[in-house]
């Protein structure tokens, strides 16, 4: 009988997530799918619930013809002809990860790659956005609170603590609610209010789990266009926290006179447009950054902008940006490093472009954690493992072809590698990444 084998992560010491859950695993034993799973002392479910769901605990996983995991599997640990599925990086030629596609290629493996399993309108229907957008956020209250306090000024934030220390999303919502009430009760200290946090790319699943998490304080939602006349009116002590989403329309503007701004025309003609992000980064007090970017594409938090704030008399109102996306490179120029949830933050100074870590100096402080709905592991596989489970038994069958119209079409879709070979159209795409870095150059 085939068998699919759920792997040890072994990338970090902080991953603790699983692709599939015990409750979903029991399911597939009970359709008779042959199920091993690798120890892990780290993982957030025990082996023996594994175990208790009919899975066979092993110590390798070479019987299984599919390999699942979270991240990236070591080039080390592939093994000549098998079906991994994970999240692989691969897709935009990623340097650090061409020596391992190249090592698929030359075993001759089959790479499904989560990022790429869709529906028919191109959504990703397997992925861990929403959590991370949830972790997001609770580590930016988290982060506010601390930096305040840090400076000696208390507020209901200060008592909060990472995401990564409740374990579990109804831990954090406790917490949070009573935080917020605290708010609704007491303010914030004047020198603090009003607190304004930026949530970017509305309408995503990121944005979603970052909002659903700032709707347990006691809040209203702004539109950017109305958000400098709030702030102004403001006076008293904050009470409530004003959330205001943005979509790339509040992001970029025309960059000359004649083009006027739609979401097609974006898409299709990057370079008539230019950030415009900078004239609202002065009412913020937070920004949970989770908007998708591509290169080409202006960048939507500019170093020039954040040196104008930080050149004025007075101290800027902005604290805190948590970049969700952790593209360094990317959208934030601000993002110097991404981190770890043992060492998450650094300040980043827009004068001299230094980012030390720790809370402490000029500028403001970002959360950049790549492995966010790591810090919540519970929820984010649970997750995760009920949109992955029902694909389990197709991929028991035997290597998934993508000119099998048998297979869902969202499993088609994740298939980046067929037995050694990169399927179209991602094969002229990343051969010239390959040939620079596929040898670890």
């Amino acid at each position: 009988m085939p068998v699919v084998g759920i792997r040890r992560e072994d990338k970090s010491v902080w991953e603790r997530r699983t692709p599939l859950v015990p409750d979903d695993v029991r399911a597939l034993t009970e359709q008779g799918v042959r199920i091993q799973v690798e120890r892990s002392p780290q993982r957030c479910f025990p082996d023996a619930e594994f175990a208790a769901a009919g899975a066979e605990l092993v110590d390798g996983l070479a019987e299984a013809q599919t390999v699942l995991g979270v991240k990236e599997v070591p080039t080390d640990k592939l093994e000549s002809g098998k079906t991994y599925m994970y999240f692989s990086h691969t897709i935009k030629g990623q340097p650090y990860n061409m020596p391992m596609l190249q090592r698929l290629l030359d075993l001759e493996c089959t790479l499904l790659d989560y990022e790429l399993v869709t529906d028919d309108d191109g959504v990703r229907t397997i992925a861990f956005g929403r959590h991370a957008g949830v972790a997001g956020a609770i580590d930016t209250l988290w982060a506010l609170g601390q930096r305040w306090q840090r400076r000696g000024v208390e507020t209901p934030f200060s008592a909060l603590h990472q995401a990564l220390e409740y374990g579990e999303l109804k831990s954090a919502r406790l917490a949070i609610e009573a935080a917020g009430s605290a708010l609704r009760e007491g303010g914030l200290p004047e020198k603090c209010g009003p607190l304004v946090i930026g949530v970017t790319g509305a309408g995503g699943k990121v944005f979603g789990g970052a909002v659903e998490v700032l709707e347990y304080l006691p809040h209203r939602f702004v539109a950017p266009e109305d958000l400098a006349a709030e702030v102004r009116a403001h006076s008293g002590r904050a009470r409530e926290a004003l959330i205001v989403g943005y979509g790339p329309e509040h992001l970029v503007e025309p960059a000359r006179d004649g083009v006027e701004y739609s979401f097609p025309h974006y898409l299709e003609n990057p370079g008539d447009y230019r950030a415009c992000f900078g004239r609202h980064l002065p009412h913020l007090t937070a920004i949970v950054h989770g908007i998708l970017w591509a290169p080409g594409y202006p960048r939507f938090i500019l170093k020039e902008d954040l040196a104008a704030l930080w050149s004025g008399p007075e101290a800027p109102k902005l604290e805190v940006i948590t970049d969700v996306t952790c593209d360094v490179g990317g959208s934030n120029e601000a993002l110097d490093r991404t981190t770890e949830p043992g060492d998450p933050v650094y300040v980043f100074d827009p004068l001299t472009g230094e980012a030390p870590s720790g809370w402490d100096g000029r500028g403001p402080l970002i959360v950049a954690v790549d492995i966010l709905p790591t810090e919540i592991p519970l929820d984010s596989s649970r997750h995760f493992s009920e949109q992955l489970a029902p694909m389990v038994p197709h991929l028991a069958r035997g290597v998934p072809d993508p000119g099998d119209t048998a297979l869902p079409g969202s499993l088609r879709s994740g298939i980046l590698v067929h037995r050694g070979r990169i399927v179209a159209p991602y094969d002229d795409a990343l051969r010239d990444a390959l040939r620079q870095h596929g040898k670890g150059e």
